[in-house]
């Protein structure tokens, strides 16, 4: 029994705040962990005009932990409501400019029940964040469905020069205390974008592309290559022309229709020249992995919320060799997106578990050639190709487990171990034999129930669960009851504190819901 259970949780932002509750029920001590990709909505018009790392889903998940019980709770419902706040999406521009500068001014409404300190501390950043804007009148700076949020950690984090200062920041006024964190997967200045290659060879640049594509826009007009290049040459002059960029990613529904052209192959980094890069992980989701008992894959967009949280160099080989986490729980979404259309549990099982292994294999191939002095390095490049140097086991994609040259497996008992399987027997393919100077031995090849032990899901499930092939990986499935009030399948807060307190451990406190 685990007498004091403490969470890790990967997660996206809007998906997991409705469980939220069910962590924090159970214990303060949670540290969620949030991408710092996304692309869409007010963020989108953040990167353009000011660039640095997507904050939506920090803010979202910031202000869903503000506690609006006990004492000042009147002021903090206040702050929540500012903070969570958002300029309309239509309407005339020059009104919504105008609201924008009453709250900036400290005349609007959302102030009445903030005390003076916190809203001169607040209103300070903001500011701060409109004298960013201004300096940067030439791109005129859409303030259309903007988070009044969003531009608070904008303005804090270009003051202190920070994202996780400005996260602390709004910690310390909303009252979120420690052992409850709230971290960016990358702890950057930067912008961090991800891109998708499909099946068909398509490559899809950024989150909002890829997830939920923004408002269609009418066919551009043709761009003089000499302008183009100048615009990448000097990249905070001004356009020449008088007409406004258009932000297609502004305004858009995550309920979109549209289909991928063809399934998602693997998700990757980017730089903004398109080319594939490996970042490293913040270093204290590193130190959360090494003490915390329990592991979350939470609900939500699997390759743009959880995944880019996964693939980090490092985040595979602390979760597959923490001595401290005792279990790893996927809690499986209700229902499929436009990211996995088709896909059963054991698909996301095999993502899951091709990603870390990814991210274990990036770790590799940096030890394995930095072995190599400048002369070997030159001879290695002399006789091998590029493509052969860098193939990777998942270069099939990330859905597939287990990978090629490994038999797939049979449905087996659940009391056959996953090492009696096969899944010591090193991967064959593109990256075997003697066109690779990299040792196949090396490749990580680690069964899933190395990343996943236990598996939750709906009983109203639209996922379809072999519960006797999952566990046959050595995965336990538990199934949860749904919330009653939704005609599609959502987990319910109480339902999810159940089932989470039965995997802790903490059965005492099961009598209590």
């Amino acid at each position: 029994m685990s007498a004091n259970p403490s969470f890790i949780v990967f997660s996206g932002g809007s998906a997991c705040n409705f469980i939220v509750k069910s962590f924090q029920s159970i214990t303060p001590s949670v540290c969620y962990v949030l991408g710092v990709s996304d692309n869409g909505g007010s963020t989108s018009e953040l990167l353009r005009v000011l660039g640095g790392p997507s904050i939506g889903d920090l803010r979202s998940r910031l202000t869903r932990l503000i506690n609006l019980d006990g004492h000042d709770s009147e002021e903090r419902v206040a702050i929540k409501e500012l903070l969570s706040y958002r300029l309309p999406s239509e309407g005339d521009e020059n009104y919504i400019r105008y609201e924008w500068a009453q709250i900036v001014e400290g005349r609007h409404r959302l102030w009445e029940d903030i005390s003076i300190e916190k809203k001169e501390t607040i209103r300070g950043f903001l500011v701060n964040f409109n004298f960013e804007i201004l300096k940067r009148a030439h791109k005129h700076f859409n303030f259309r469905n903007g988070s009044i949020g969003n531009f608070f950690l904008t303005g804090a984090r270009l003051f202190f020069g920070s994202l996780e200062a400005a996260i602390f920041l709004f910690s310390s006024i909303t009252a979120i205390r420690e052992p409850t964190y709230v971290l960016p997967v990358i702890n950057t200045n930067h912008t961090a974008a991800i891109a998708a290659l499909l099946e068909d060879g398509q490559t899809l640049r950024g989150q909002c592309e890829i997830s939920h594509p923004g408002q269609k826009t009418p066919d551009s007009k043709f761009v003089n290559p000499i302008d183009a290049f100048s615009k990448l040459a000097l990249p905070n002059s001004p356009l020449l022309g008088n007409d406004e960029e258009i932000n297609g990613n502004l305004i858009f529904s995550k309920a979109t229709e549209d289909t991928l052209s063809a399934p998602i192959r693997r998700i990757y980094y980017m730089n903004e020249y398109g080319q594939e890069i490996y970042p490293l992980p913040n270093p204290k989701i590193l130190d959360h992995l090494a003490t915390r008992t329990h592991l979350v894959y939470s609900i939500g967009s699997l390759y743009t919320s959880i995944l880019p949280c996964l693939i980090l160099r490092k985040v595979g080989h602390a979760i597959a060799q923490s001595r401290s986490l005792k279990t790893k729980v996927l809690v499986l979404n209700g229902t499929v997106d436009r990211e996995t259309e088709g896909y059963t549990a054991l698909d996301f099982i095999g993502t899951i578990t091709n990603a870390l292994n990814e991210s274990q294999l990036i770790d590799a191939r940096r030890i394995f050639y930095d072995q190599f002095n400048d002369d070997d390095n030159h001879s290695i490049s002399s006789n091998t190709s590029t493509q052969d140097l860098y193939a990777r086991p998942v270069d099939h994609g990330f859905r597939k487990w287990p990978p090629p040259g490994i038999d797939r497996l049979k449905t087996l008992s659940p009391s056959v171990s996953a090492l009696q399987e096969g899944y010591n027997t090193p991967p064959t393919g593109r990256i075997s034999g003697s066109s690779t100077p990299f040792p196949p031995d090396l490749v990580p090849n680690q069964p899933p129930s190395t990343y996943i032990t236990h598996l939750v899901y709906l009983s109203n499930s639209q996922i379809i669960v072999d519960v006797s092939a999952i566990e046959s990986l050595g995965i336990k499935c538990i199934k949860a009851e749904p919330d009653c009030k939704s005609e599609e399948p959502r987990y319910s807060s109480n339902a999810l504190e159940k089932v989470l307190l039965e995997i802790t451990g903490k059965t005492d406190n099961i009598m209590e819901l």
